[in-house]
Parts: C-alpha cells; sequence; structure tokens
C-alpha cells in the first residue's frame, strides 16, 4: 500500500516537474555563447548524469514480468544513452567546439531527455531519485539557454 502511494506520488510528481521545466524552457532568455560557461555547465551535467545512473541502478528493481520493470529497464537504458552523450557534448566543448558543432549533440541530448522523462513516467522512482532528476534538468535548461536559436530576421529586413 505504502508503495503504491510512492509510485503514485513519484508519478504526480514527475509529471507536476514536466510541466514546471516546459514552462521554464519556454520563458528562459537566450544567453550569449560564453565558451567557458558552457564547457563548465557540460562537465557539470555529464557528472550529475554519471550520479544519478549510480542511483538508479540502487533502487530496488520492480517483480519480474510486470509493465514497471520493463519501464525500469527502458528508463537505466534511456539514462545510459543520456550520460555517453552528455559526456560527449563536454569532451566537444573542452575541445573548443563552438555552439554549430555540438547543437547536433546538444539536440541528441534533448531527445534522450525526453525519452527517458516519458520510460520514467512508467516507473517506480523514489523521492531521492526524483531530487536528482531535477537537478540534472536545472543544468539542462542552463544549457539550453546558450542553444537557443536566434529568431528569424523579418523578411523586410532580409537581404536580396
Amino acid at each position: 500500500m505504502r508503495s503504491q502511494r510512492i509510485s503514485r506520488w513519484a508519478a504526480g510528481a514527475i509529471v507536476a516537474l514536466t510541466l514546471c521545466v516546459a514552462a521554464s524552457s519556454a520563458e528562459a532568455q537566450q544567453k550569449p555563447w560564453d565558451q567557458k560557461a558552457v564547457t563548465a555547465l557540460a562537465q557539470k551535467l555529464a557528472a550529475s548524469l554519471r550520479d544519478l545512473r549510480v542511483t538508479v541502478r540502487r533502487n530496488p528493481q520492480a517483480t519480474k514480468g510486470s509493465p514497471q520493470r520493463q519501464a525500469q529497464f527502458r528508463a537505466r537504458d534511456s539514462l545510459r544513452l543520456l550520460v555517453v552523450t552528455s559526456q560527449r557534448l563536454a569532451t566537444q566543448l573542452k575541445g573548443g567546439a563552438d555552439m554549430d558543432e555540438t547543437l547536433p549533440t546538444f539536440r541528441r541530448l534533448q531527445s534522450l531527455r525526453r525519452d527517458a522523462e516519458t520510460d520514467g513516467r512508467r516507473a517506480d522512482i523514489p523521492a531521492p531519485t526524483l531530487e536528482r532528476i531535477t537537478s540534472v534538468q536545472a543544468l539542462i535548461d542552463q544549457l539550453a539557454a546558450y542553444y537557443q536559436e536566434a529568431p528569424a530576421a523579418p523578411a523586410s529586413e532580409a537581404k536580396p
């Protein structure tokens, strides 16, 4: 009974977090590219994702054959891909790659985050793990401010 309450609470928390993140991402201000700051954020994100992966792997597994167990393994796999991609992004930035060079990697990171979020909604996530997820999402949001594309120039300002 207690486990079901925690599961419902966790699912509700993830949905609330997702709505808050979507709202904050939509309102995020674009920041001018700062190689040093972006590199530091990417390195911190890679470390946080590695820590999150360790935490998730320590969580108890659901009963064999249950849909939650399958969701746990999908979420773990998505998290593994997130770790690899975040490390790739940090390595690219540390090597001097600029926004144009790292944008595809960052977009892939965002896509993997959405996949992990979807899988995580179906899994039973303990509260300490949710706290780590929140801190990782905050880092991704901070990076996203640097990767927002500049608005297109109006047609009247476009050169022929």
